[in-house]
């Protein structure tokens, strides 16, 4: 299928349709995934709730309003719950053509109750639909509470599905009673200023919604991420989507090539609206990661404030608010980083900077410190800071009146110890300096993940990738070679 989009299309669309229709994104260009990541885009990569909801929710408006022109089946039979059950099937396929990711998954679930509540007479939009769901994928995929993907994608449809139950109240108080018949360019002006104002609000609330795990996961905002999806978002649902599953049911017969054209052209216009947002300044914001208590209490308000009712979910506001009071206070950040395997390790100078003492080494690991650390800097600013004296694969610092050393090989090579406080081995020390009062080898590393250290007056306090994940069942616990074959 990839051949067959990449011959139809030009670069970079094709890698994008690819992208969108097989969730293959490998070949995607590294500045259109730069641009849709400024801009607030780059969701639009991860076949997960957005691309699932336009296909089969599409598909469910065009059964529905087709077998609507036959008068006949639209007051003798349930035309509604017809469509329901196409949409669920076309879910169904487009999570098997996409190979069935995890967040294709989660996503096709939370349709599936959503059509299913249809198809049995029952509100398709509730907040009780949306809690069903969020069990269900918790019982299959207990590990997805801790994932960014499941906590961004269940928090935006938590505020837009209360969002939508408010405003349906509304209307229907506003409506209640005699109707004012009205001019009918005055209904369509009425109504076109009502879409764009609910078209405006549901990126607002998604964004916003969303905005929370995004930040403490990957330590970036988009703050222009409403105004690039309320413009990207129409053109993706009418155009973009609709074509991919047009040309996904035409490419057996070899007639793909008009709907893969419609849709460049439709991708044309994203990337425009991406280019441009992602040009304006202040659009690429790197936040330090904010503190972890303050996330969950404003994530609780936010949970508040969407499933109570009357006045008591605007204590919501007061909690998030207090949430947004702990925010101002920075969690206290370490002092020393070391890489999973030992490859580089970084500290804190007194300015609050990262200095990494091989820059060039485990360069994926030091990036995303400097993010959650909220630093613009790149790699090769970080590495003319002071801190590290290294020569060949030995490398010396001082933190806070800690001597640290820092060696990276051979394996045994002679180590002065006298002095040193912390030692840091990418090899197994096997017993060498045992006097040091601090020492992490790569045995140490390979049991317990990424260290991280807080060195302080009363000593030194290390955490580690492992003890963070805690001891349940999803978590993979290394077992030694020896061992391993004995059990066997």
């Amino acid at each position: 299928m990839g051949a067959r989009i990449h011959a139809a299309l030009e670069e970079p669309y094709a890698s994008f349709a690819e992208a969108l229709i097989t969730g293959e994104r490998s070949t995607i260009p590294p500045e259109i995934n730069r641009s849709l990541l400024t801009s607030g885009l780059f969701h639009m990569l991860s076949i997960s709730g957005l691309h699932m909801w336009l296909v089969a929710g599409g598909v469910f408006w065009a059964v529905r309003a087709a077998l609507a022109l036959v008068p006949r089946l639209a007051l003798d039979w349930p035309i509604k719950k017809w469509a329901a059950a196409a949409a669920l099937l076309t879910g169904l396929f487009y999570m098997l053509l996409a190979d069935s990711g995890v967040a294709t998954t989660r996503s096709f679930i939370m349709i599936a109750v959503v059509f299913f509540a249809v198809m049995v007479d029952r509100p398709a939009l509730s907040t009780r639909n949306l809690g069903l769901a969020a069990l269900i994928v918790l019982v299959v995929e207990p590990e997805a509470v801790v994932d960014a993907g499941f906590q961004m994608s269940f928090l935006a449809v938590l505020g837009l599905v209360a969002f939508y139950e408010s405003w349906s109240s509304a209307r229907a108080a506003r409506h209640r009673g005699k109707a004012v018949e009205r001019h009918w360019s005055f209904r369509l002006l009425l109504w076109g200023l009502t879409a764009f104002a609910i078209s405006c609000a549901t990126s607002f609330i998604a964004g916003f919604s969303s905005s929370l795990p995004a930040a403490y996961h990957f330590g970036r905002i988009a703050p222009y991420g409403v105004l690039a999806n309320g413009l990207a978002i129409p053109v993706v649902g009418a155009v973009v989507m609709p074509m991919a599953l047009l040309s996904t049911l035409l490419m057996p017969f070899g007639l793909e090539q008009l709907p893969l054209m419609a849709m460049e052209a439709g991708l044309k216009l994203v990337i425009l609206v991406s280019d441009h947002v992602a040009s304006l300044p202040g659009a690429d914001m790197i936040s330090p990661r904010p503190r972890s208590e303050a996330v969950l209490v404003i994530a609780a308000g936010l949970v508040v404030l969407c499933l109570l009712r009357g006045p008591v979910r605007l204590g919501g506001l007061v909690i998030m608010a207090l949430g947004g009071v702990m925010m101002l206070s920075p969690p206290p950040h370490p002092d020393l980083l070391i890489e999973t395997t030992g490859r580089t390790v970084a500290l804190r100078d007194e300015t609050g900077h990262l200095v990494s003492a091989w820059p060039r080494r485990a360069r994926f690991a030091v990036e995303k410190w400097l993010q959650a650390n909220g630093e613009e800097a790149g790699l090769a600013v970080a590495a003319k800071r002071p801190g590290w004296r290294c020569e060949a694969e030995r490398c010396e610092a001082e933190v806070k009146g800690r001597r640290v050393l820092y060696v990276s090989g051979p394996e045994g090579q002679p180590l002065e110890c006298a002095g040193i406080d912390i030692l840091i081995a990418a090899y197994p020390l096997r017993g060498v300096c045992a006097g040091v009062h601090t020492r992490i080898d790569r045995f140490d590393l390979w049991r317990s993940g990424a260290v991280a250290m807080w060195i302080g007056p009363e000593g030194v306090r290390i955490e580690t990738a492992r003890g963070r994940q805690g001891a349940r069942p999803w978590v993979v616990r290394p077992e030694a070679r020896a061992r391993v074959f004995t059990s066997n």
